[in-house]
């Protein structure tokens, strides 16, 4: 960001980010921290590659990977001014109130849980070969949604601390 930019700029780009990015990297958690390290300039691009085993935490329904890309983004943010070898944990809160506002607007932070909200059908999702199945039905389509929103709420806290 070398201009301040409004918060609705800031969405903006990020909106168009999320939707040009979950094409190419297929995960939510790659998705969502590459368009943040982007727009908020976090300079770890080579964090991303990490990320891929991230979506539901292994493909197995667990923690969504949107919510796994955007804590990555908030606690690079507020712990980049920490040195201390007792780690103060400076994004402790911003985390927990992350975690809160998307569990306010997805009712989980859990994978199966936010695809069962944004498809209103339920997917038994323990193993990486479920996936196969609700991307057949379609319900991962609805992903990129998801990613917006998250990196909406992660963009908000971040916006308070840069």
């Amino acid at each position: 960001m070398a201009q301040k930019q409004t918060k609705e700029e800031i969405y903006q780009k990020l909106d168009e980010l999320v939707y040009k990015n979950f094409p190419v990297y297929g995960t939510c958690s790659q998705t969502a921290f590459s368009t943040l390290n982007e727009v908020f300039n976090l300079e770890a691009d080579n964090i991303i590659k990490a990320l891929a085993s991230f979506p539901g935490i292994a493909m197995r329904g667990e923690t969504c990977g949107a919510v796994s890309g955007c804590l990555l983004g908030i606690a690079l943010v507020y712990e980049k001014d920490s040195d201390s070898k007792e780690r103060p944990k400076l994004s402790a809160g911003p985390s927990v109130n992350f975690c809160t506002r998307f569990e306010s607007e997805f009712g989980s932070t859990r994978c199966r849980d936010v695809i069962q909200k944004i498809s209103n059908k339920e997917f038994k999702i323990t193993k990486p070969e479920d996936y196969g199945i609700v991307a057949q039905e379609g319900a991962l389509n609805n992903c990129p949604i998801v990613g917006k929103k998250a990196v909406h709420i992660a963009a908000d806290i971040i916006m308070e601390k840069v």
